[in-house]
């Protein structure tokens, strides 16, 4: 979910549950062994390359599950496993009514694909927001703008896993390439890098968050923008995943102050390899958009 194998692409309550359920499996199977009440007296201990070799193939043997970057703003810090592609998708729906206008934007289908080529290491990406219809009225009548978000390639680098006090910390670079439409898309470069870090806490907890930099424009004037996020997901079981977020744009647009939002979600899987979510939240201030909504399906083949 923006959940992660680490999305919550982590504090991936999905693939951190996987794990957990694959690690309860080993401890269940190979170091059980001595405390079986009916095991003859004179049984020998399985020895410690045994024990070594079993816990290895359970590791590789443990089903593939999903882990996406959606529906949260931040991105996770999970990679794709190798040799697989990943398919996130989605709709979201925002109102905004500030200052006398009222706006209403949808936009589908929201795409990332994702596919990696070195294992838990480096993977490609391409995104868009998709088809977009906004409906703007100033109480003078209406305005309609519709037509094609722009499209994001990128990448996901990993940097570290976690360890102790360190965070797994993974690097992602992605830029707008100025082919959307002209009514509903900037028609600039705009490279945007992200730091992502994430915890897994145990016991269902994970948080993440992400520190971003874009080179963004606001009519043709370009500006730096600085975007954040924190999220902390729980995984009650190993299908349903929670998430609850706050994040920032800052500054919203050239000479304007930051928009600040909250917003809650849920991811649960049909399958190991389908994802269904949903997600909703609202601003925090004056610059920020009243009210946003959306759903989505995530496949991995």
């Amino acid at each position: 979910m923006h959940i992660e194998s680490t999305r919550m692409n982590t504090a991936d309550a999905p693939s951190t549950l996987s794990n957990l359920v694959a690690a309860a499996a080993v401890v269940a199977g190979v170091g059980g062994h001595a405390a079986c009440a009916d095991e003859p007296p004179n049984a020998q201990p399985q020895s410690p390359m045994l024990n070594s070799s079993l816990e290895q193939n359970a590791i590789e043997n443990k089903p593939l599950v999903i882990s996406t970057d959606r529906p949260s703003f931040c991105d996770t810090a999970g990679i794709v496993p190798k040799g697989h592609f990943q398919l996130e998708t989605g709709y979201t729906f925002t109102l905004r009514d500030r200052d006398g206008v009222n706006s209403q934007t949808s936009n589908a289908p929201e795409m990332l694909a994702r596919y990696t080529i070195i294992e838990d290491r480096l993977e490609f990406r391409l995104s868009t927001s998709g088809y977009v219809w906004n409906r703007t009225n100033d109480g003078t009548g209406s305005q309609t703008a519709q037509g094609w978000s722009d499209v994001l390639p990128g990448i996901k680098l990993k940097l570290t896993d976690q360890e102790g006090m360190l965070p797994r910390l993974v690097l992602e670079a992605a830029t707008t390439t100025s082919i959307g439409s002209n009514e509903t898309s900037n028609q600039d470069i705009e490279p945007i890098f992200k730091l992502i870090w994430s915890y897994d806490l145990g016991r269902g907890w994970g948080i993440y968050g992400n520190f971003n930099a874009t080179y963004a424009s606001t009519n043709g004037e370009r500006f730096v923008q600085g975007q954040g996020g924190v999220c902390v997901t729980y995984a009650p079981n190993d299908k349903l995943s929670f998430y609850g977020e706050y994040f920032l744009f800052g500054p919203n647009a050239k000479g304007t102050d930051s928009a600040q939002y909250l917003d809650f979600g849920a991811a649960y899987l049909l399958t190991n390899r389908v994802q269904l979510d949903v997600r909703a939240g609202f601003g925090l201030n004056r610059q920020s958009n009243n009210f946003f909504t959306g759903a989505g399906v995530s496949f991995l083949f």
